[in-house]
C-alpha cells in the first residue's frame, strides 16, 4: 500500500472518528467514572440543552498498524482543534451552528505531510427527540472534506438525545447513520450506540452524572482513487464516557475511544490493518 493511501486512512479515521462494531483483536480499556458517595441524590435527574454558545477544546490521537511492502509499519498522527457550538433550544429540538476554528495535525512515521485547511470552516443543522440529525444543504459539503467531516462527527458525540429521566442503571441506545471519506471516496457508516447511568460523580471539581456508551460500526465505501477501484470495508469496537451536568444543560467533558479493523481491495488484492483512536472533548467555554 503506497504512503498517500496511509494517509488517507488517517483522514478518514482521526478526523471522522466514527466509532465502531464487532469483535477486534483485542478489548478496549473502558474508563469507568467512579460515583461519589452520595446516597441521597440517587436521582432521577433531567438532561436538556438549553440555548446557549459553548466551546470545546478537541485533542485526538490515533495508531495504525499495517503490513505494507512485506514489513510491519506503525503510524502516529496528533489533531487538535478548538470549536465553537452555539445551540437554539425549542421543546425537543435543538438547532445547532457548530465552528471550527483551529485546526492542527502532526504525524509521526511514513504518513506524509498533512494538507493545509483553510479556516473557519462551520456547518449547521437540527437535531431532534428522535436523534434525527437534518444538516442544511447550504452547508453540506460538495466533496470529501476531512475537516468538515471531523465537525459532524464531533456535533454527533455532543448532541444526544436524553431519556426523560435519568437514574443510575438506567440504559438505552440508539443508531445513526453518517458520511466519512477515505481520501476522495465517500464512505457510509452504520452506528448503533448503548448507553447506561452510572450516577452522581465528579469531574474537575463539578458535581456531574457519568454516563457510559458502547458503540459499533460497520462501514462501507467504493470509488476511484487515481487509475484504481478501491473497495473499502470497516468494522471495530468502541466506548465513551460522559460527564453531563443536568442542572446547566451541558456535557464538560467526554472521551470516546475506538478499535477498528480495514480491508481495502485494490488491484486485486486486499490489505489488512488496524487502528487504535482516542478524542478528547474539554469544555473551555
Amino acid at each position: 500500500m503506497t504512503r498517500s493511501r496511509i494517509k488517507s486512512i488517517v483522514v478518514l479515521l482521526v478526523m471522522s472518528c466514527a466509532t465502531s462494531p464487532t469483535q477486534t483483536r483485542g478489548p478496549i480499556a473502558v474508563p469507568v467514572p467512579q460515583p461519589a458517595i452520595q446516597p441521597t441524590d440517587n436521582g432521577p435527574w433531567r438532561f436538556q440543552y438549553r440555548t446557549d454558545t459553548v466551546a470545546y477544546q478537541i485533542s485526538r490521537s490515533a495508531a495504525i498498524e499495517s503490513e505494507i511492502d512485506s514489513g510491519a509499519r506503525h503510524e502516529i498522527t496528533t489533531n487538535n482543534s478548538h470549536e465553537i457550538l452555539t445551540l437554539n433550544v425549542v421543546a425537543d429540538t435543538v438547532r445547532y451552528v457548530a465552528v471550527v476554528d483551529t485546526f492542527s495535525t502532526a504525524t509521526q512515521g511514513a504518513i506524509g505531510s498533512v494538507q493545509q485547511v483553510s479556516l473557519p470552516i462551520q456547518i449547521s443543522g437540527v437535531v431532534d427527540s428522535t436523534n434525527s440529525f437534518v444538516v442544511d444543504s447550504a452547508t453540506a459539503a460538495p466533496s470529501c472534506d476531512p475537516v468538515q467531516s471531523s465537525l459532524q462527527g464531533d456535533v454527533r458525540n455532543l448532541l444526544i438525545t436524553f431519556p426523560a429521566q435519568l437514574t443510575p442503571g438506567l440504559t438505552w441506545r440508539d443508531s445513526t447513520a453518517r458520511s466519512s471519506c477515505y481520501g476522495t471516496i465517500p464512505m457510509k457508516a452504520s452506528i448503533v450506540r448503548r448507553y447506561s447511568v452510572v450516577g452522581r460523580t465528579s469531574y474537575g471539581g463539578q458535581a456531574l452524572i457519568g454516563i457510559q456508551r458502547i458503540d459499533s460500526i460497520s462501514a462501507h465505501g467504493d470509488g476511484r482513487q487515481q487509475q484504481h477501484r478501491l473497495v473499502i470495508n470497516a468494522s471495530g469496537s468502541g466506548s465513551a464516557t460522559y460527564y453531563v451536568s443536568p442542572e446547566q444543560g451541558l456535557v464538560f467533558h467526554l472521551t470516546t475511544d475506538q478499535d477498528l479493523e480495514f480491508a481495502i481491495q485494490a488491484s486485486g488484492k486486499t490489505s489488512r490493518f488496524r487502528e487504535t483512536a482516542k478524542q478528547e472533548y474539554s469544555l473551555v467555554r
